[in-house]
């Protein structure tokens, strides 16, 4: 699976509720977005003009990260994540998302 197969998957995998209304953009080879909002999640090809937290990192890089292979501590201490906005919304992918479910 690719990194933009993984994000189209996404939000098939949105457990977050209704609660999260957020912007969530990664900077790939292909910039995809996820919109979350009242409950429901869509991923968008492109760049969001309003995201609250970007991503930066290589494809191989995000697939590794969603399947568990790259921790994300890591990956930012080694440099192949780069996070801007907010941060602590970084730390909250695993439980917005059932990843596991996606590789």
């Amino acid at each position: 699976m690719n990194a933009v197969d993984a994000l189209q998957q996404l939000p098939t995998l949105y457990r977050g509720g209704d609660h999260v209304n957020k912007t969530i953009q990664f900077d790939i080879s292909q910039p995809t977005y996820l919109r979350i909002r009242d409950g429901q999640c869509s991923a968008v090809e492109g760049q969001a003009d309003d995201a609250d937290l970007t991503l930066r990192l290589s494809d191989d890089d995000l697939v590794d990260l969603l399947s568990g292979k790259l921790d994300s501590t890591m990956a930012v201490m080694s440099g192949k994540l780069k996070l801007s906005g907010d941060v602590m919304l970084a730390q909250q992918i695993e439980t917005l998302f059932d990843t596991k479910s996606l590789l």
